[in-house]
C-alpha cells in the first residue's frame, strides 16, 4: 500500500522518517491480515454474500422480464 507521504522525501531525515513510517504501517497491516477471524465476522460476510447474490438474481430477472415483455 503506497501512501502519498512516502512519494517524495526531500532530505535524508525525511527519507528515514518515511522509511520508518512505511515499515511501521506494513507491520500493522501484516498484524491485521493474520488476525484470527471470529465466527460472527464469517457469518456476517456470508450473509452479505447471499444478499448480493439474491440482489443480482433479482436484477437479472427484472431485466429478463422487461426484455421478454417488450
Amino acid at each position: 500500500m503506497r501512501r502519498e507521504v512516502y512519494e517524495r522525501p526531500k532530505n535524508e531525515i525525511e527519507q528515514q522518517l518515511a522509511r520508518h513510517n512505511l515499515e511501521k504501517d506494513m507491520a500493522q497491516d501484516h498484524r491485521a491480515s493474520i488476525r484470527p477471524v471470529s465466527a460472527v465476522h464469517i457469518r456476517r460476510l456470508r450473509a452479505e454474500r447471499w444478499g448480493l447474490i439474491v440482489f443480482l438474481v433479482l436484477v437479472v430477472s427484472c431485466i429478463g422480464l422487461a426484455i421478454g415483455l417488450s
